[in-house]
């Protein structure tokens, strides 16, 4: 007792900083954990069954919809269409529609021409599909995606109960090769929609997997505001419509995604749309999305404070492994959960240098951004 006395009396006016160190550390593991809680909890579904229109639009696609789209044609669903908008397609679009048409009598489609004077055509061409859309239930995925279940429709349609109004679903890049550090990134983003959702913040929508309901959209008048940026065309609906009901968020097997590997210059416009979006995110958002980082930022900046001045040194590596410890533990519980194998050592590195990655991708994105707009 008396040799504690006598460290913590020698500590001086070092004491506060060595009390804010140990706020931050537990501050930062319960968030963590808290985080990791909304992730594995199991939520509750909905039991009726209502009818779904799956809405993909898609430009130039040929051949990913003739791998990707009896994916979608074939769920086991009892009432479902599949709405495809060709956005000004001049490759051999309209004839592989027309051949799923003659197997597929639930698929329909509508066109926006080739040399129509709209300088993006995105908005207006999921305006278009949900116009067309027999149900109120509204999906909506990318055509270089395909659903891991036939189960999928039943899975998102089970989470639209009568006071929601978006369902964010879960996609991700496959298990291969030269792709982890995309798939754990992919990972983070769901987990911090999963966060903000849950903080009441709805700014992210996930243009893979997403859905939300026709009446509310037709109430808030679509893209009537803004329909010749492309960016925003999944995010914009997130944040109008969470004002008309409950944000839910899919973490189940059969709701899954995946997402086609298109390489690198694929990769690079991910990253470039995402913080090209996040800049227009409120600070509010922002700040929500950041805590843990900023937190975590602190603690560390203190530990070395006490490193620089010769205070504590000797227990340095204490905290800093604890801290590294709890990021990882908790973090591969997330990933088993959602069934990502083979990411351990890419969480190791990503909670090492992940703030390079974040660096170098937000500052391209200044420069990338205008191809969005």
């Amino acid at each position: 007792m008396n040799s504690f006395t006598g460290f913590w009396d020698g500590l001086g006016s070092d004491k506060f900083f060595l009390i804010l160190g140990s706020v931050f550390f537990v501050a930062h593991v319960v968030l963590l954990i808290y985080r990791c809680v909304l992730l594995v909890r199991k939520p509750e579904r909905e039991k009726n069954k209502e009818g779904v229109s799956v809405i993909i639009t898609c430009s130039n696609k040929a051949e990913l919809l003739k791998e990707n789209l009896p994916a979608y044609l074939e769920q086991d669903y009892p009432s479902y269409e599949v709405i495809i908008v060709d956005e000004c397609s001049e490759d051999e679009t309209q004839d592989v529609l027309a051949d799923f048409q003659k197997v597929y009598p639930h698929l329909k489609t509508t066109r926006i021409f080739p040399g129509t004077k709209f300088r993006r055509t995105k908005k207006i061409a999921i305006h278009i599909g949900v116009l067309a859309a027999t149900h109120d239930v509204l999906l909506f995925a990318e055509i270089d995606g395909k659903p891991e279940s036939k189960h999928w429709i039943q899975s998102m349609q089970s989470y639209f109960g009568k006071d929601t109004a978006v369902v964010l679903g879960y996609a991700n890049y496959p298990e291969m090769k030269g792709n982890a550090v995309r798939r754990y990134f992919h990972f983070l983003r769901f987990w911090e929609t999963l966060f903000m959702v849950h903080g009441g913040t709805c700014v992210m929508g996930n243009a893979y997997n997403m859905g939300y309901r026709k009446k509310y959209y037709l109430e808030k008048r679509g893209f009537s505001g803004n329909t010749q940026e492309f960016i925003g065309y999944e995010s914009e609906m997130v944040k109008v419509l969470a004002s008309e009901g409950a944000v839910k968020v899919v973490k189940d097997k059969e709701a899954r995604i995946v997402i086609a590997d298109d390489g690198r210059e694929a990769w690079k416009d991910d990253c470039s749309y995402y913080y090209t979006t996040k800049r227009r995110w409120p600070g509010s958002a922002l700040a929500l999305s950041h805590v843990d980082f900023v937190i975590e930022t602190l603690l560390y900046v203190l530990l070395f404070y006490f490193v620089i001045f010769n205070v504590l040194h000797k227990y340095f590596v204490i905290p800093v492994l604890l801290t590294f410890l709890t990021d990882v533990i908790v973090t591969n519980i997330c990933l088993k959960h959602l069934g990502l194998k083979k990411l351990f050592l890419t969480s190791l590195t990503v909670n090492v240098f992940g703030f390079v990655y974040k660096g170098y991708y937000s500052i391209c994105s200044i420069f990338t951004g205008k191809k969005w707009r």
